[in-house]
């Protein structure tokens, strides 16, 4: 069967918003080189990545991960896996974002609640696709709730919750501007190719409105040993657009629509870069659209602080010729989600109750054209949730968090299976400042995770689905840990243990076909901060077992991936004088040998750095930011630690990351 052609991004929008970039640069650095300006000398202080163990609330769970805005700009992410590059409990696998999986603590995050501005994020299409395809560079902040996970962060969050948050006008415009914005151009070395962003927004008399738009046209790139790795040229595009409506009594009220799509040619199962089959890649198509809108107070007062939240989601993937053998077919899978939540934040003496009831609704159908069995199914899941999460400091020294939650959920199998469930999910944290410097935590809980929905795209591929046995799953998840702040130095560690009793495997037929997924380990971080610069370390042991043993890279989507002993590095200083911001981060991955137990090869060490330096020259008026960036400096080949293949025979060869790459970027703010 011949391959479908191969679209790159349209030729129409990547001119025109390298144009407009380009334009906007021009009217940005003419006048200014007229009317040149001293340097800013305002001190801009490097901050880096921060754990939400925070020593003055307990509004964060002690032991989780938030990224803000000044961190994300400071990283410039290309894809997820640049977002979390910081922190080794977090792992990224895959080398394009069509393919990247998010890891927490071992966990994949199909099995965490994971949330875009409070849309639903439903990934179950095809375990040869990515579960973190989400546009970095429109984000604002990212959390992660590893393991235990507050009741109001929604259902099913077995191995915790993410949550990302994207950008407002708010953040891109200063207070007193009406309009204003900014665009970039950027060239990739590896891939020989551009992308191009515009943002712009504005506010007057409460209203705010946004439009962000990107795009991406990059060929395959090669790896640390000049192999052009076949299947991962980008031509993704992506936009956001948002209004609010903030009043005079804090009331406020948001909307908005996000688009995301990606076409291309790819290896046959996409995460597989060579299959030992020879089979060619092929063309697929890749869309996932969302909107939604919201309400809370930001100026509350007495017991009435109400938020609301409506969302509905589509993610469509087309593969109109996945080969199996000598044989091809047309692979589609098109899952849609509505989610809701009501809730109102009751102040108390001590803190803050928060309750309320959420909702969602997803379905998911799946379409091939393989006989016997060749045609259109669905399941469907709707789930039905009452919360509340006390937040609360008992003494200047003494703070916890707890709370619980119900859900009853309905579900539909592909031929008219029906089943009704009902759980219950609790959970407690508390934290203790034994010294105006060290600070003590823990919690626990056990969480309710329903029947998930399964692979939409092999529905019915290769048999027909069975039902019998299928029954929830539940985790149970602790975490123990201290945090030290001395002058400039703050330590943390803690202890962590996750386990999904009957974790399912949403790719089988057998939809009883469940393992237990086991994680447990330790985290670590160092962190110096010295005014205009700080460094950072990080360290995360976490040993993965399903059903007890060693699980096999193939078997780690929808489950948990072999992580070992990760360390990570990240540093940053700004010559404020200058204009000048320079850093770099680098990841050390130590040899693992637990695949041995299974036959297969030990897992190598390997060592990566990126550098990093950004200018804001005065003389331009700090309107362009010129900006290189170097990953991968030493040219290294090796293979990410959560990528797929490396112990599998049916890959001749597991995708190798990229080798030296110098992103040279040129932001012009208006």
């Amino acid at each position: 069967m011949p391959q479908s052609p191969s679209p790159t991004s349209s030729p129409r929008i990547s001119a025109l918003l390298r144009t407009t970039v380009l334009a906007g640069f021009s009217l940005a650095v003419l006048p200014s080189i007229t009317f040149a300006q001293q340097a800013n000398n305002d001190e801009t202080v490097t901050k880096p990545l921060e754990v939400t163990a925070s020593a003055k609330s307990a509004q964060g769970l002690p032991g989780g991960v938030s990224i803000g805005q000044e961190e994300l700009d400071r990283k410039n992410p290309q894809t997820m896996k640049d977002v979390f590059s910081s922190d080794a409990s977090v792992k990224v696998g895959g080398p394009t974002a069509i393919v990247q999986k998010v890891y927490v603590q071992g966990i994949e995050n199909t099995k965490l609640n994971v949330q875009v501005d409070g849309a639903r994020q439903v990934d179950s299409s095809f375990h040869h696709i990515g579960t973190a395809i989400i546009d970095p560079a429109m984000l604002k902040s990212v959390n992660v709730e590893s393991g235990v996970a507050p009741a109001d962060a929604g259902p099913h969050a077995l191995g915790g919750s993410m949550s990302y948050e994207t950008r407002d006008a708010r953040d891109v415009l200063e207070a007193g501007d009406t309009f204003g914005g900014w665009g970039k151009l950027q060239y990739n070395s590896n891939t020989k190719g551009f992308a191009e962003w515009l943002t712009v927004a504005g506010q007057s008399d409460g209203f705010e409105a946004l439009a962000y738009l990107k795009n991406s046209n990059q060929g395959n790139y090669k790896d640390g040993d000049g192999d052009e790795a076949i299947g991962t040229a980008d031509g993704s595009e992506s936009g956001l657009g948002k209004f609010a409506f903030t009043g005079n009594d804090g009331g406020r009220f948001e909307a908005f629509a996000s688009h995301l799509e990606d076409e291309g040619v790819r290896p046959s199962r996409p995460n597989y870069a060579v299959l030992a089959n020879g089979a060619a890649p092929q063309w697929l198509s890749y869309r996932d659209t969302s909107v939604g809108v919201s309400y809370v107070d930001e100026m509350p007062s007495g017991q009435f602080d109400p938020e609301f939240s409506l969302a509905y989601s589509r993610t469509v993937l087309n593969i109109p010729a996945l080969q199996g053998g000598a044989n091809f077919y047309h692979v589609k899978s098109d899952i849609q989600s509505i989610n809701g939540k009501v809730a109102n934040n009751f102040e108390v003496d001590n803190g803050v109750i928060t309750a309320g009831i959420d909702f969602y609704r997803d379905e998911a159908t799946g379409y091939h054209n393989r006989s016997p069995r060749n045609g259109s199914y669905s399941e469907t899941s709707t789930d039905i949730g009452a919360f509340s999460q006390a937040r609360l400091s008992l003494t200047d020294q003494w703070r916890v968090s707890f709370g619980g939650r119900a859900d009853q959920q309905w579900f539909e199998g592909l031929t008219g299976e029906d089943f009704s469930e009902f759980g219950l999910s609790g959970n407690a944290n508390t934290e203790y400042d034994l010294t105006e410097q060290l600070m003590v935590y823990g919690g626990a809980g056990t969480t309710f995770g329903g029947l998930p929905l399964g692979e939409s795209a092999i529905y019915e591929f290769s048999g027909n689905w069975n039902y019998d046995g299928f029954a929830p799953s539940r985790s149970y998840n602790a975490k123990v840990g201290s945090r030290l702040a001395l002058d400039d130095w703050t330590l943390d560690g803690n202890l962590f243990y996750n386990l999904i009793d009957e974790s399912h495997d949403l790719s089988s037929a057998t939809r009883n076909s469940t393992v237990d997924l086991d994680t447990r380990g330790v985290n670590l971080s160092a962190m110096y901060s010295y005014g205009p610069g700080f460094a950072r370390l990080t360290y995360s042991h976490t040993n993965v077992k399903t059903d007890g043993g060693v699980p096999l890279s193939t078997e780690a989507s929808y489950q948990g991936v072999i992580m070992g002993d990760m360390f990570n590095f990240d540093a940053g200083h700004s010559f404020d004088s200058y204009g000048l911001r320079v850093g770099g981060n680098a990841e050390f991955a130590l040899a693992d040998d637990s695949p041995e137990e299974r036959g297969n090869e030990k897992l190598d060490s390997y060592f990566v750095a990126n550098l990093y330096a950004e200018w804001v020259p005065g003389v331009l008026n700090d309107a362009v930011t010129l900006r290189v960036d170097a990953l991968n400096i030493l040219d290294r080949d090796y293979i990410d630690r959560a990528t797929t293949g490396y112990d599998s025979t049916r890959i001749s060869e597991p995708f190798h990351e990229p080798g030296r790459t110098f992103l040279i970027s040129a932001k012009v703010d208006f």
